[in-house]
């Protein structure tokens, strides 16, 4: 029932639109995540780039479609 007194209290109080891109700008980073608000801006999967044991262009693959015999 907390969450509801505060979000009517937030509902009812008086703002202009400053204050209202302030508020809902802090929510969508809150959501979203500082990290991925950068990776969004970056356009990138992962921000320290190949340092993380991944391969410039090769993926590997294991299982059934990684042999002659999947193919």
């Amino acid at each position: 029932m907390a969450i509801k007194n505060q979000l009517d209290a937030l509902l009812q109080e008086k703002m202009d639109r400053k204050d209202f891109l302030k508020y809902a700008g802090g929510v969508v980073l809150a959501v979203i995540g500082v990290t991925g608000m950068v990776r969004m801006l970056l356009g990138s999967r992962s921000i320290t780039g190949l340092g993380d044991g991944q391969t410039n262009g090769a993926k590997k693959s294991n299982g059934y479609g990684s042999s002659s015999y999947g193919k």
